[in-house]
């Protein structure tokens, strides 16, 4: 109960704050728009590795460096997937309804109804996901500057009404670690080793 008490007491004290129209017009802005920057990024790189080639030896074998970090995007499109999946599952077993009932008193309701669950947070899923794979595949900057990004979409979500403050924030430190034991063990299997050979050797034919 206390904490229902302090889940609801947050959400309206953050959707109080778009009442200012500066805050408002950041949150309508954010509350999308960075989860776009996942494709952009995958994609980029997957070209930027296609035609820049630089060799180095890795156990033995002599590969070039665009082809590990190939691999490596794939593992962080592998990581987002699985846990898109688990997140899709809860849903059909645990329905928390979206926050709107309790904001009739607040300062602004922003959104009509949404129909769909509020937990777990798609968005939460798929943005902490990708944040924790870019951290462990080494894109460490990326991970950095994109971070905040990240915290402002979620934080608009919250203020729009779209998600409890407790679903974000819960799951987003389950995806984190989730993200951690999937790509530490994911690369390990042979299969999927074979299956990016496949997919890298595919893109290949057209000069991908």
């Amino acid at each position: 109960m206390i904490l229902q008490n302090i889940n609801k007491e947050l959400l309206v004290y953050l959707n109080s704050l778009t009442q200012f129209d500066f805050i408002k017009s950041i949150t309508i802005i954010f509350s999308d728009f960075p989860i776009f920057f996942l494709p952009i990024f995958l994609i980029f790189y997957w070209i930027h590795y296609t035609y820049k080639k630089t060799p180095v030896v890795v156990s033995d074998i002599h590969i070039t460096k665009n082809l590990l970090e190939k691999e490596n995007l794939l593992y962080i499109v592998y990581s987002v997937i699985i846990w898109i999946i688990i997140s899709l599952t809860i849903q059909q077993f645990i329905h928390i309804d979206r926050p709107e009932t309790a904001l009739e008193a607040a300062w602004n309701l922003i959104l009509n109804h949404l129909p769909s669950a509020s937990f777990p947070s798609d968005h939460a899923t798929v943005s902490v996901a990708f944040l924790s794979s870019l951290f462990f595949a080494w894109y460490k900057k990326t991970w950095l500057y994109f971070s905040p990004f990240v915290i402002l979409m979620l934080l608009s979500r919250i203020m729009w009404w779209v998600h409890w403050p407790f679903d974000i924030l819960a799951w987003s430190i389950v995806w984190y670690f989730s993200s951690y034991i999937t790509f530490k063990y994911i690369t390990n299997i042979k299969l999927i080793n074979k299956l990016n050979q496949l997919i890298i050797k595919t893109m290949s034919y057209i000069k991908l």
